[in-house]
């Protein structure tokens, strides 16, 4: 049996870590306080141990609460856990060995649920310290020093099995981003696309989880959901222009008997009768130098910044939004402008790279969200009347306004006011009826109590 553990068993060729083992990664991986007996359990499960049936262990724990049941009171009674007392030694010793496997019983729930190999870890003890770390983000999962037991959150969850599911199914959910949602997810990183060495692809893979621990894993929900929404697809155009110099050449149905001359060489073969009734009816083809033009999508943005928006998971909510429409500047489909608003429009930024897209969503994650008052009408008029400016210039098309508020201000605009553009309309933690109900009909969305 291990010095720490008496649930789990190693195999005959791992030697579980010693104390001093554990101290020297729980620094590396930033853990301030952890479990041994967790730690070797984790260790001895990853090098292909197992974990021990309650009947291995019973009598160990008797023993150990045998050595820790204090002396009866000098009326003579025990006081037992439920509340009430005894005079029974034995009664009292049985209720808290109950306790105590009850306790060991969900850790083991625990550990068997876990899929240990898809912890960022390059060792078996590696992987265990980034695993208690993110435990220890869960509400009783931080043990109070090295000795660390009991956890709170094993004495008080029969259900420890599903806490193990819920870190299993985050990891996999990291594992499976995309390389732009990666980037958006964490713009701190320098990795790129997460594809560099082994030991700064775990350290991304930890703070994202860490990070979605905290909250931010809603942002990836809500920019998946919106990839679902036919009114929020995003493409770009390209347009071939005839042009004499142009380095492409196409082939076109016929217009007219004086481009005879560009047919193609295939139509020449043809019966003569049959060729003037293709030229006639514009089927024969020519070629033709032409020059493609490609119009990227425009998109609008303009996020509250009143201090309400600091509130809970607005920010979180307001950024999956963010992030929905950033990908598709990664992509290459969009321009995007993306402004704070409160009474007034606040500083225009612009992101048409994926470099840009970036330290854009940086910058408004880090924002402080502290205005006032709101004027959504006012600042969506301005924004439009930027769109317009934007259009004029001839480099973007199809424009959309996003309006991203948690306020119900009265609405006084209508779909007069935006004209050629679509507005899609995301109202946070409350409901705006006359917002939503204008964006649905410029053909935007529109959705209340996000």
């Amino acid at each position: 049996m291990s010095q720490f553990t008496f649930r789990t068993s190693p195999p005959a060729t791992y030697i579980p870590p010693s104390a001093e083992e554990m101290r020297e990664v729980a620094n590396k991986v930033r853990l301030g306080s952890f479990s041994r007996d967790l730690v070797t359990d984790l260790c001895n499960l990853e090098a292909g141990g197992k974990v021990n049936p309650p009947s291995f262990y019973r009598d160990t724990v008797r023993g150990r609460e045998e050595n820790k049941l204090p002396a009866a009171d000098s009326s003579g009674n025990w006081r037992l856990l439920s509340g009430s007392t005894t005079k029974s030694r034995q009664q009292a010793l049985q209720d808290r060995i109950e306790k105590s496997m009850r306790y060991h019983t969900n850790v083991c729930d625990f550990l068997q649920s876990l899929d240990i190999q898809s912890y960022p870890g390059t060792t078996p003890l590696e992987k265990a310290m980034n695993l208690l770390k993110l435990l220890a983000q869960k509400q009783g999962g931080s043990s109070g020093g090295e000795g660390g037991e009991p956890l709170p959150l094993f004495t008080e969850n029969d259900q420890s099995e599903k806490v193990g599911e819920e870190l299993n199914r985050l990891m996999d959910e990291i594992d499976n981003l995309s390389d732009d949602e990666k980037a958006l997810l964490d713009p701190e990183d320098k990795s790129g696309s997460g594809k560099s060495e082994n030991g700064d692809e775990n350290l991304q893979k930890m703070k994202l989880a860490e990070d979605f621990l905290k909250g931010k894993e809603i942002m990836l929900q809500i920019s998946r959901n919106l990839d679902k929404l036919t009114r929020m697809q995003v493409r770009k155009s390209k347009k071939q222009l005839p042009d004499p110099a142009g380095e492409e050449i196409r082939q076109r149905p016929i217009a007219h008997m004086g481009e005879m001359s560009r047919m193609t060489k295939s139509e020449y073969a043809l019966p003569s009768v049959y060729r003037t009734y293709r030229i006639v009816t514009h089927a024969s083809q020519v070629r033709e130098r032409v020059t493609t033009i490609e119009m990227k999508q425009l998109l609008y943005i303009i996020i509250d910044c009143s201090g309400s928006m600091g509130q809970g998971q607005r920010i979180y909510k307001a950024g999956g939004i963010l992030i929905n429409r950033l990908k598709a500047v990664i992509a290459g489909e969009a321009e995007l402008y993306v402004r704070l608003f409160d009474t007034q429009l606040k500083e225009e930024h612009h992101a048409s790279t994926a470099a840009e897209a970036k330290e854009l969503i940086k910058h408004f994650t880090e924002k402080n969200y502290s205005g006032g008052s709101t004027d959504i009408s006012g600042c969506a008029k301005l924004a439009q009347e930027r769109i317009e400016e934007i259009i004029s210039q001839g480099s973007t098309y199809r424009p959309e306004l996003v309006v991203i508020t948690d306020g119900d201000d009265q609405i006084n605009v209508t779909t007069k006011d935006f004209v050629g553009t679509k507005m899609h309309a995301f109202v946070v933690e409350c409901a705006n009826k006359a917002l939503t109900d204008l964006a649905v009909q410029t053909g935007g969305v529109g959705i209340g109590n996000l």
